[in-house]
């Protein structure tokens, strides 16, 4: 018997005989790095622009959702994990991101899923990631923070946190509803029988298996060495060894798409950092839909929605944003501390993007001055101006 299979047997024993029943209750991110991250700046220049922005900042944005308050919570003593449902925001039929914290020895369930294809995201602590092929030896990865892991529709998994505390971690589906497979389901979908017959066991051998069970997370013991990483498909990457497509005193932007990694055919996930009192310009994307996911910080999001309406929005931790492609958007840090922002690509087939001064340098002073009313001294300037930064200076 391979040493990663009977690994794999010992994980599958733990998940039936000592999970532990999964909750519904609120999950409270408890997360000591982040604490106080969301509060505003005290820069007059920053209050004085939200109040002019007026109490519309927190009304209801059918775009959002905040994944610790509005996600599907599941928790046992393995961790936590903050799912959102499907389709939960509006105009989302492209993709899901889910939340993961994994106490130590704590494990996500060997696991398949049907439907989407997988990048997951490492925020802390060190996890390995063990993909079973349909030959041959399984795929071994040991991901540290900031390192990102790969896994195409239908191939068998296990996520681990083999650190000395706990993991947290992003998971993207490229699917808005994500099928999930693992042994527990599987196995009680079928007639005892059938099962039996399936695994070559007697009916007796499997009659103590609980089949009502939803045990995503689990505990698991280490019973043989570790074995070493084995990459031939290429699935990690590393966003801090990726070159940024922008990068200054306010802030930097990295990508990780396709032309990084082959395996990303119609995925991508971005990583933007402004610092306090920056701005990410508002733009579009000429192709992909984007899940919008805060990290940390807390920014001001302005966004126009395909009937025309305009939303201006604080965001915090955890707030998911649904932007379809073409749709415009933008954001600013009003916040003391840096504001994190993760976006997820999907039906990518390029990624240019258009911001409001590039796309109007296109254009010609009489165009510019008969659809928007500019004098033409103000039109010949603004097609005069220098190309824009991803980030700028908004407040000094």
């Amino acid at each position: 018997m391979k040493p990663s299979f009977a690994h794999f047997l010992s994980a599958l024993s733990l998940v039936f005989f000592t999970g532990t029943a999964l909750s519904s209750a609120p999950f409270t991110d408890l997360s000591s790095s982040y604490d106080g991250n969301d509060q505003l700046s005290e820069s007059p220049q920053v209050k004085a622009f939200l109040a002019k922005e007026g109490a519309n900042l927190n009304d209801a944005f059918p775009y959002k959702m905040n994944l610790f308050t509005q996600g599907a919570i599941a928790r046992n003593a393995a961790g936590v994990r903050a799912s959102m449902e499907a389709r939960q925001i509006k105009q989302n039929d492209f993709g899901q991101i889910f939340y993961y914290e994994l106490n130590q020895k704590g494990m996500r369930v060997p696991h398949w899923h049907a439907n989407g294809d997988e990048i997951g995201l490492v925020m802390s602590g060190k996890m390995r990631i063990e993909i079973w092929e349909t030959t041959g030896k399984p795929s071994i990865y040991y991901v540290d923070p900031g390192q990102t892991w790969f896994i195409p529709r239908g191939k068998l998994h296990v996520l681990e946190n083999i650190g000395p505390g706990q993991a947290k971690f992003l998971v993207v589906y490229d699917n808005p509803v994500t099928a999930d497979r693992d042994f527990v389901t599987a196995w009680g979908s079928l007639a005892t029988e059938v099962l039996a017959k399936s695994l070559g066991l007697s009916v007796a051998d499997i009659s103590n298996l609980d089949f009502n069970t939803l045990n995503r997370l689990s505990s698991f013991e280490e019973r043989m060495p570790p074995e070493p990483a084995n990459d031939p498909y290429g699935y990690k990457s590393d966003l801090s060894q990726i070159k940024p497509l922008f990068q200054s005193e306010l802030g930097s932007v990295v990508r990780l798409d396709q032309g990084l990694n082959a395996n990303l055919k119609n995925m991508a996930l971005q990583r933007t950092v402004l610092k306090p009192g920056a701005m990410r310009v508002p733009h579009w994307y000429i192709s992909g839909d984007v899940l919008l996911y805060v990290n940390s910080g807390i920014g001001y999001f302005t966004m126009m929605s395909d009937d025309g309406t305009a939303y201006h929005r604080l965001v915090r931790r955890g707030d998911l944003i649904s932007i379809p492609v073409g749709e415009f958007n933008g954001f600013i840090n009003v916040g003391k501390s840096d504001l994190e922002i993760f976006e997820a690509f999907f039906n990518l087939r390029e990624t240019g993007e258009i911001t409001l001064l590039s796309g109007s340098k296109q254009l010609n002073t009489d165009i510019l001055r008969g659809t928007s009313g500019l004098s033409e001294e103000a039109a010949k300037k603004l097609l005069t101006q220098p190309a824009q930064d991803m980030i700028i200076k908004f407040f000094d």
